[in-house]
């Protein structure tokens, strides 16, 4: 098991820095949820519509008063240390919440039921649990190893799922993960700007060598900065894309060779304790003023906690940052987690933009609903972005991930904040947070500030 856990958290830094390439977005476009399908393509839904029962019956999981929802994640033997089926849970509740002091939907309200932790090396037991019970309707799914995946979609049940597992949810038309799958080679535009950014001229890129997606993830990056360093005065000059996971003998001599090389960048591919360890040792070895770029850091307390460990650095949103100027979705959100007296976190956010997801399908099957008009209601979306939370989606496309050095969102988009005095702050304008690139045009040019309350 703890093998298992191991490639898998290796898997998880990388799709994280993968993000970087389609970014999330966050707008004022958030739809009152009453009156869009969840800011995607759906067209407007009328309160009547929303409001209409129909009975229904022979659909697992659904009465004349409720939906109800199993929920898979990661508590026991938890590798990373980080809050993750509590939080994915709260999140999910919250916006359930939010919903149903609207009057739910079609006469009915959203309901948690089973919560399965699946103990890291159990998510194709929990899922088969699911697939097994007529109790539930559809479920959300935030594991670290996705072994699950396959027996819900092939049991034709609506999966929402974090967004960290672009392979195992790659062509599963059930899957609908928080972030469309993903090349794992694609060219990252966002990692030059990131170095660029924070005066980087001499840049390394690192990453752990127990998959093949780390090893990827580590070489995409220094290939990002080959392609488009030219344009911003940047060098790739040290790529290891073979550190052991948890970095359980240090990494003295690879900070000795970065230090050597003059490398003033680092682009880590690493879990947050990873980057920890590693920023310890650059400020043991006299380099603690160099920035770094972190996938998978969006962690205020963790970065408060490490005193100035990591000031000046960069980090990697998966969504709408919570620093963004406030939008109509961010406002719900976190509204409702205050109500609900819990702490805003990522997992929580992915689990309220994963119910979000659920909600649209709902909307987009109309009354009469099942789990396949679901499924088939929010693949017919085309540009679903959680109330502008997330980078649009074209679920009719983008299950299977894209080929070659360009990826499958209409923009490459990065929601990136800097660690300012201990705090995270927007590296775009607050009121634009994204750093948007026209996938159209693969070569360099200068980001647009976005807000997709703008589209």
């Amino acid at each position: 098991m703890a093998g298992r856990a191991r490639v898998t958290v290796a898997v998880l830094m990388v799709l994280s820095l993968a993000l970087m390439a389609c970014g999330n977005s966050g707008d004022d476009d958030t739809s009152t949820p009453t009156s869009d399908r969840g800011g995607g393509g759906g067209g407007p839904v009328s309160e009547a519509e929303r409001d209409t029962f129909e009975p229904i019956e022979g659909v697992p999981g659904v009465t004349d008063d409720a939906i109800t929802y199993a929920v898979i994640g990661v508590e026991a033997n938890n590798p990373l240390g980080i809050c993750i089926l509590d939080c994915y849970r709260a999140g999910i509740q919250a916006y359930f919440d939010h919903r149903n002091a609207e009057g739910g939907i079609y006469g009915r309200e959203l309901r948690i039921g089973p919560v399965l932790d699946d103990e890291v090396a159990q998510n194709q037991a929990r899922a088969l649990e699911v697939t097994s019970s007529d109790d539930v309707f559809g479920v959300f799914n935030a594991p670290l190893v996705a072994s699950g995946f396959a027996d819900l979609d092939e049991a034709g049940i609506p999966t929402y799922s974090w967004g960290i597992h672009g392979p195992e949810a790659a062509g599963r038309e059930a899957i609908f993960p928080s972030i469309a799958p993903l090349c794992g080679d694609c060219l990252l535009r966002s990692v030059p700007y990131a170095a660029q950014h924070a005066g980087g001229t001499r840049v390394a890129t690192l990453g752990y060598g127990a998959t093949e997606n780390s090893r990827d993830c580590a070489n995409a990056s220094a290939a990002s900065i080959e392609e488009y360093g030219a344009d911003l005065g940047l060098e790739s000059v040290y790529v290891n894309d073979s550190l052991a996971f948890g970095l359980p003998n240090g990494i003295a001599p690879e900070v000795t060779a970065m230090k050597d090389e003059g490398v003033d960048f680092i682009a880590g591919c690493l879990d947050l304790n990873g980057m920890k360890t590693l920023a310890e040792e650059l400020e043991r070895q006299g380099m603690g003023e160099v920035p770094m770029y972190h996938p998978n850091s969006y962690d205020q307390r963790f970065i408060r906690e490490s005193g100035d460990l990591f000031e000046g650095d960069i980090v990697l949103a998966q969504f709408l940052p919570f620093e963004a100027e406030r939008t109509e979705a961010l406002d719900a959100f976190l509204a409702q987690m205050e109500e609900n007296g819990e702490e805003p976190s990522e997992l929580a956010m992915v689990g309220w933009i994963n119910a979000d997801a659920a909600f649209t399908g709902l909307l987009a099957a109309g009354p009469e609903f099942d789990r396949e008009s679901v499924i088939a209601g929010l693949n017919s979306i085309t540009d679903y972005d959680a109330g502008g939370l997330i980078n649009p989606i074209d679920w009719t496309t983008q299950h299977t991930p894209p080929e070659g050095p360009t990826n499958g969102y209409a923009r490459e988009c990065a929601a990136l904040v800097e660690v300012v005095d201990g705090e995270f702050r927007t590296v775009a304008p607050p009121d634009r947070p994204w750093l948007c690139w026209d996938n159209d045009d693969p070569g360099w040019h200068d980001p647009e500030p976005t807000s997709f309350a703008d589209d």
